[in-house]
């Protein structure tokens, strides 16, 4: 969980931070952005680099690194230099996240598996929410420096807990292959469903990276506390990702409650021509239709392609985190250059092709059904 309050904590304060480097808007959200590259990129790659180190190794060497990057990213006196800081910080995440699964999951099965997985996925939420939401508090009171200097104190504490249950073997992580790939894109239709999670994040992922900024617009008063609880709507995710499964079996199956997801995701935007308030009310709906998307899709890319769920899962992630990547970047651009009236029908434009994504995945099954 602290992992990711790590990877989201300087968004709430980007127009400051862009300040203070004397940046531009997509210059800022490149801080945010290029973080997800490696996430983007570890999936299918990570295992030629980790397959001979343990899950206790990784842990014990990543996290104090992080916390060493972190800590350093609140006292560098140039962007370049951040900028790398942050890529660093990128390149250690997935390496983390990958061997706390693997130490979660170690000698457990059925149920209690079942159990750690969700919660480990809701503690992934709520650390992305909680890394925005407390960041932005503190930086109400106190300076970035101590800001970063915090949550480095809190991976080094993370650090010192005595490991009980550590894997000894080595990883067994996804090692490309090109055949292996080509049959899960291929796969009923797979590749749809990763070009509509592409979109959906890059909607997600740009919109949040540049709210802080619209806040700031609207507001010039706005404390560095209020943007941070503009995030709040996070929470909702979590609701969303349990009850996904729920909402399918009850209303007509997957694909079509996806669609619902994205027409609330789509639809939320309207909210943000509105005033500060209605920005932050904006977050809630997004969140409840994305995570509602994210986890149907999830389940069928796996449902579709079982015998290459390491595959399957690497590739989802990896549109995933790269729709993201390229939606915090280049949105930047969209919204410096010509207004948040265009950048959010930008945005909707990127949505209604994800939409069309999971529309045709679903014609697409109804015709082999018949």
């Amino acid at each position: 969980m602290i992992c990711f309050c790590v990877l989201y904590a300087p968004q709430p304060m980007l127009s400051e931070l862009a300040e203070r480097f004397m940046v531009s808007k997509p210059e800022a959200g490149l801080l945010v952005s290029v973080t997800l590259i490696p996430l983007a990129i570890a999936p299918l790659s990570y295992g030629i680099f980790l397959k001979q180190l343990s899950a206790l190794t990784i842990l014990k060497w990543a996290l104090p690194l992080l916390a060493i990057a972190m800590a350093w990213s609140g006292f560098v006196q140039s962007y370049e230099g951040m900028l790398i800081l942050r890529l660093s910080q990128g390149a250690l995440l997935p390496a983390i996240m990958t061997a706390t699964m693997a130490y979660l999951t170690s000698g457990r099965e059925g149920h209690e598996l079942s159990r750690v997985m969700a919660l480990y996925i809701s503690a992934t939420i709520f650390g992305g929410m909680a890394g925005r939401v407390v960041s932005g508090q503190l930086a109400s009171y106190i300076e970035w420096e101590w800001v970063a200097s915090m949550w480095a104190v809190l991976l080094l504490l993370v650090t010192m807990t005595p490991w009980r249950r550590a894997t000894p073997k080595p990883l067994n992580l996804i090692k490309p292959d090109a055949q292996r790939i080509k049959q899960a894109i291929t796969s009923r239709g797979n590749g749809l469903i990763f070009l509509s999670v592409f979109c959906m994040f890059w909607v997600f992922a740009g919109y949040l990276n540049y709210l802080p900024f619209r806040i700031n617009e609207v507001d010039p008063g706005a404390s560095t506390g209020l943007v941070g609880q503009s995030y709040l709507g996070y929470s909702i995710g979590i609701v969303s990702a349990l009850t996904a499964g729920w909402l399918a079996k009850r209303f007509g199956g997957p694909i079509r409650v996806a669609m619902i997801g994205f027409i609330v995701m789509i639809g939320s935007l309207l909210l943000s021509l509105g005033d500060v308030w209605m920005l932050i009310a904006q977050v809630f709906v997004m969140c409840l239709g994305m995570f509602v998307i994210h986890t149907l899709a999830a389940s069928e890319v796996n449902h579709n392609a079982r015998s290459l769920g390491g595959v399957v899962n690497g590739l989802y992630v990896s549109c995933y985190y790269a729709g993201g990547a390229f939606g915090a970047w280049l949105m930047g651009y969209i919204y410096e250059l010509f207004g948040w009236t265009l950048f959010l029908m930008v945005l909707v434009a990127i949505g209604a092709i994800g939409a069309c994504c999971i529309w045709m995945y679903g014609q697409m099954h109804q015709t082999r059904r018949r």
